[in-house]
């Protein structure tokens, strides 16, 4: 008890907290850093310094296209994809790169810190009801795991920034802000620039936004998502003559869904990536002579729907597999590889506890006859974000890092319950120890 109160009078003190979140900011992410200079020679060189053309994920070779023809354009499996990848992370990263600095740390600085101390005012704004304990407890429940502060610092994937998204979502939309409705329509257009399977989350949570709330202003998120899609749709018409919209907004997802929609994937997975089956693309395409991404998505989305009506069951099987990845699976991201090659990683153990306690949690405060409906509101969100989020990966597939960003609102929304239903008396703990 001496240690608690020790610890939440130090948090009183002005500004104390706000400095050793700094401090702490810095010095994980030099670690995170050195880490990655040390390990993956490919990203980083011997200087410090970042190869952008070596970026995961197809980025690399995005951002290159971009720097060197000045067209936004990947080339996969020979076709040229100009629709696939939202431009978030690509012209971010083009623009420290080119503008401010190419060292590795520097980038991960100014990725990372102004998001960071973001969040911080964010949390702290949330409800004036509540002091720096409140504070300290979300930010260590956000970044106190090694797997999920790896993948929010991490620059090579759409979930490096889609996590703090869903963080500025979750306490946005749960929050009573003087321009909420503001906040939430910028962060789910971010969202939306960000990742092309978050198109059905921010294409329902704005809809829900509307039923749920009483701000006079509350249809401006759904307005913000409207124009997204119409700037985003406009451009590549004005490229290509198609307008991306919906499940054939992306020629990725097709191709995700063509390696999910074949006999072989639940022989495999999740014990291996399913990337090994992009040769069955490459061998269609040389086949077919497709040249077109548009003509090639369609021929793929055929193709798995064909699949879908005469092996169901086989599809109904990979969805159980993939809620066990999301829901139980201790393992690592797995390898495109057929050698057993994903090891546990001990840091998912709490991430599953967690979660499936939130879920729980969720059910019980619906259920509920005692509580009342502007309570509930916030489990609704929950439920729709956790719903709208998975869809995507349900269909198609999931490795563990995709699952970080709801693994993060799991712990904050466990923690707000504890707070509002005042669960093992936490209130009084805090108010007691204050006084004493």
């Amino acid at each position: 008890m001496k240690i608690i109160n020790l610890f939440l009078k130090l948090l009183e003190k002005k500004y104390l907290l706000f400095f050793c979140y700094i401090f702490f900011l810095f010095i994980s992410i030099f670690l995170f850093s050195y880490l990655m200079s040390v390990e993956n020679h490919a990203i980083v060189d011997d200087f410090g310094n970042l190869n952008i053309f070596n970026v995961n994920n197809l980025f690399g070779r995005y951002i290159e296209s971009i720097l060197v023809s000045n067209i936004a354009k990947v080339e996969f499996v020979g076709i040229e994809f100009y629709f696939s990848m939202r431009p978030i992370l690509p012209y971010f990263l083009i623009f420290i790169f080119e503008k401010i600095s190419t060292n590795y740390y520097i980038i991960l600085l100014i990725k990372n810190v102004p998001i960071g101390v973001l969040i911080f005012f964010i949390i702290k704004n949330y409800n004036k009801n509540y002091n720096n304990f409140f504070i300290a407890v979300c930010l260590i429940l956000i970044f106190y795991n090694p797997h999920n502060i790896h993948t929010m610092y991490d620059i090579g994937s759409e979930e490096a920034f889609l996590n703090y998204l869903m963080i500025f979502l979750f306490f946005f939309i749960f929050g009573d802000y003087k321009y909420k409705s503001l906040f939430v329509g910028i962060t789910l257009s971010l969202i939306f620039f960000t990742k092309e399977s978050m198109f059905i989350l921010t294409s329902v949570i704005p809809v829900a936004y509307i039923f749920l709330e009483k701000k006079n202003n509350k249809y401006l998120p759904l307005i913000m998502i409207i124009v997204s899609n119409l700037v985003w749709g406009s451009y590549h018409f004005t490229k290509e003559n198609y307008f991306p919209i919906g499940p054939k907004g992306s020629a990725k997802n097709a191709l995700n869904l063509s390696i999910v929609y074949h006999k072989d994937f639940n022989s495999t997975y999740p014990r291996v990536s399913p990337d090994i089956y992009y040769y069955k693309t490459v061998e269609l395409i040389k086949k077919k002579g497709i040249t077109d991404e548009k003509e090639l998505m369609n021929i793929l989305i055929n193709q798995s729907l064909t699949f879908l009506k005469e092996n169901p069951y086989e599809v109904i099987k990979g969805v159980f597999k993939k809620v066990y990845v999301i829901t139980l699976s201790p393992f690592r991201d797995t390898r495109p590889r057929l050698e057993d090659s994903n090891p546990i990683r001990y840091s998912n153990f709490p991430n599953k506890i967690i979660f499936n306690l939130s879920l729980i949690l969720l059910l019980i405060n619906i259920f509920k006859k005692q509580i009342s409906f502007s309570k509930k509101k916030i489990d609704f969100y929950y439920l729709m974000i956790i719903m709208t989020y998975f869809v995507p990966y349900i269909i198609g597939f999931v490795y563990p890092r995709h699952c970080t960003a709801m693994y993060t609102l799991a712990h904050l929304y466990v923690f707000l319950n504890m707070i509002q239903f005042d669960i093992f008396n936490i209130n009084k703990l805090i108010k007691k120890n204050l006084n004493t």
